[in-house]
């Protein structure tokens, strides 16, 4: 519509205008004169509103992904091996079968990103690993384990990159940094909670799920 067009190039000019101030040689930034502390206003409002839609989503997904990964180890500690019949490196194999997953489709996760756009395909890998995720608590062999950690390296495969890109588009290039590397703290954040989370789920006990199930 023409109201979202104007909104979009005010926001286009909007970054601009911050970039030239926040990067901008001493002459540039002096053409502004009084305009550059409305601009700094505007922009930081703005960023916080981003913030507020966009980042703090993008972590917590972030988080999830994470926990989703680590929660291997903690089922193995709880019995995950005895139950489904595993040997020797069946634990290692299952592990690296997600990072095979993983770069499987990481390559090909871009070109779909940048076809459909990050909006559609981010949500979706979000729902993807969950449900894989719930079926890994339903498993009954270790054959089911190798699939189910394929898929799973499969579903999140796009997501850094997706996030990436997403916020790159609402961010001048002045506080993108900033913003990228509260994104990536979220993963060491992730195993500061995802372990004593898991921990708390193995001590559930339940007459037909089993421990690691959790």
């Amino acid at each position: 519509s023409e109201t979202s067009k104007f909104e979009y190039i005010e926001v286009d000019e909007l970054r601009q205008s911050a970039d030239i101030v926040g990067g901008g040689t001493d002459e540039t930034q002096s053409n502004y004169g009084e305009d550059t502390s409305v601009v700094e206003k505007r922009m930081s409002r703005y960023c916080r509103k981003v913030d507020v839609r966009i980042l703090v989503y993008a972590i917590v997904l972030c988080v999830l992904n994470q926990s989703d990964r680590g929660s291997i180890g903690v089922a193995k500690v709880v019995g995950l091996e005895s139950d489904l019949g595993m040997t020797k490196n069946d634990f290692n194999i299952a592990t690296t079968l997600f990072t095979v997953g993983y770069l499987s489709l990481e390559v090909f996760s871009n070109f779909v990103l940048k076809r459909v756009g990050a909006s559609k395909l981010l949500p979706t890998l979000g729902i993807l690993w969950g449900c894989i995720c719930a079926l890994q608590g339903i498993i009954r062999t270790k054959t089911q384990l190798f699939v189910m950690r394929i898929l799973l390296g499969m579903a999140e495969c796009g997501f850094t990159a997706g996030v990436l890109l997403i916020i790159s588009f609402f961010y001048p290039k002045s506080r993108l940094t900033a913003r990228v590397g509260f994104f990536y703290l979220s993963s060491p954040l992730a195993n500061v909670f995802s372990g004593p989370l898991a921990s708390a789920l193995s001590h559930i006990h339940h007459a037909t799920i089993k421990r690691w199930q959790w």
